[in-house]
């Protein structure tokens, strides 16, 4: 990855980033020249980014905005890391995942987002058929805008595979509202709610939920206050020799799904770039030998390799 750091962008920078498929641009001096610098670049009809990485970024930028929006876009990993996203910040990056047709992860770890910017950025996720991970670790979404995610996510049930909501406050209500998606969803793979504050009634709808769907393969409560009941059923559930995945767009008896008697290959390999980073290797490689949930050895993070390898 390409990186330019510590400095104002200039318009000879433009022809760097219009050739690079990565660039990581840390924006401590970021000014409204810059944005539009990398907007010019990125509508280029000769740009091949696909992964840019924004260290304190504005997203008010209306030249900026205009460029992520464009069919011209290349991008496909969009990681913003530590720009504090208001919610009118959220809402203009929402007008963009409504238009944008090339981003299929987006990275917004520790961007203080809180209830009412959810609200706004779950109102991009509607519309978006493009999108398959969205990684919104370490903020302060919480139950509310917990609510507010899942709820979109019922009204756009195609394209979205891992959501991480890793370190968020959620606790048994916003559980709630995920279970009610994942009995209608067909298209989520890996939902992530390490570090949260769901308890056992939470849980236990959770746990319901799963009969219901046989898309997930990664359900990871580590880290919650719950009875250790409830992480054993999970885990048995979800690593049952018996259970099928599937990688069409519909649950096991649905019309147009598969049958009983379909052979179906293994579940894919969880894409890892949306964990947070632990001493050096991702979240879903770390062991834990002290879980807090007192189940095996083994973080829920990697529990469902640890079974396959």
């Amino acid at each position: 990855m390409k990186r330019l750091t510590g400095r104002g962008l200039t318009p000879l920078d433009t022809s760097f980033i219009i050739h690079s498929k990565e660039i990581d641009i840390d924006g401590g001096y970021t000014i409204e020249t810059d944005m539009k610098i990398l907007a010019t670049a990125l509508t280029d009809k000769s740009c091949i980014v696909e992964r840019l990485q924004l260290h304190y970024f504005s997203l008010q930028v209306t030249e900026f905005l205009e460029a992520l929006k464009s069919d011209k876009c290349t991008l496909k990993t969009l990681h913003l890391y530590e720009n504090k996203l208001t919610e009118e910040h959220a809402r203009e990056l929402a007008g963009v995942l409504r238009e944008n047709t090339s981003i299929e992860t987006v990275i917004l770890n520790e961007c203080e987002i809180d209830c009412a910017a959810a609200k706004a950025l779950a109102v991009g996720l509607e519309g978006n058929e493009t999108l398959k991970t969205m990684n919104l670790w370490d903020n302060h979404i919480q139950d509310e805008g917990g609510r507010a995610l899942a709820e979109a996510l019922k009204k756009n049930n195609s394209a979205l595979q891992t959501l991480n909501l890793w370190g968020n406050q959620i606790g048994d209500e916003g559980a709630k509202e995920f279970a009610d998606l994942l009995r209608v969803n067909h298209s989520l793979r890996d939902l992530i709610f390490v570090y949260n504050k769901i308890g056992d009634d939470g849980g236990d709808e959770l746990v319901d939920a799963l009969e219901l769907n046989e898309g997930i393969r990664n359900l990871d409560l580590f880290g919650n206050p719950l009875d250790q009941a409830i992480i054993t059923d999970v885990y048995c559930m979800i690593n049952d020799p018996s259970r099928s995945y599937y990688e069409g767009g519909l649950n096991k008896g649905e019309e147009g799904g598969f049958s009983e008697n379909t052979t179906l290959e293994a579940p894919p390999t969880i894409d890892k770039s949306c964990f947070p980073i632990l001493g050096g290797m991702h979240a879903a490689d770390t062991e834990s030998t002290a879980s807090p949930t007192g189940v095996g050895e083994l973080s829920a993070c990697c529990w469902t390799e640890a079974v396959a390898s």
